[in-house]
């Protein structure tokens, strides 16, 4: 009986960074001081995250980012690595769609080489006949301990229902270390 396994394609492996400041941030007991806004309406809440569960369900919408490597979607993206940032010293890898797919683009800002991020963001758009929504997810991180941390995110974005008005948001958090 044999067995051919199947390489997997990856852009970039979101998920796995993800999982990975779930596991640190719940560990190092981090606090999380976020404010959210909809239609110019604000609240901001400040609290610690007891387990992986809460900061997994805190960082759970830029999972969504992690389309981009669906087996459905290898050979739709268009990639290019090592752009010089205009605005800072950093690199950025680059993933663009090349069709209508949720995923418009994700960007990842890194210092010398991938694996040392500092910034990721993307946009995520769905549509359909009753909705059209976008979302601009941004991570920040820093070198922390020898590890990167994220250090803060954001999440702008809008929403429009056929008949009905538009809503415009955004999250942003900070994440503070003890």
């Amino acid at each position: 009986c044999e067995t051919t396994r199947r390489d997997k394609k990856y852009y970039y492996p979101l998920d796995s960074i993800l999982t990975e400041q779930v596991q640190y941030l719940m560990l190092s007991h981090a606090t999380l001081s976020k404010k959210a806004s909809i239609d110019g309406k604000e609240e901001a809440t400040f609290f610690v995250p007891k387990d992986t569960t809460r900061w997994k369900y805190e960082l759970d919408v830029f999972a969504e980012l992690n389309d981009i490597n669906k087996p459905a979607n290898v050979g739709k993206y268009h990639t290019k690595k090592g752009l010089k940032d205009s605005n800072s010293n950093l690199l950025i890898y680059t993933i663009e769609s090349t069709e209508t797919l949720p995923v418009v683009f994700l960007k990842v800002y890194y210092l010398d080489n991938l694996s040392n991020i500092r910034k990721i963001e993307g946009l995520y758009r769905e549509e359909s006949s009753l909705l059209q929504s976008s979302r601009h997810l941004s991570m920040e991180f820093e070198k922390i301990n020898n590890k990167i941390v994220l250090t803060s995110y954001s999440i702008k974005g809008g929403q429009k229902m056929l008949l009905g008005d538009s809503v415009q948001f955004t999250v942003t958090g900070i994440v503070t270390l003890p």
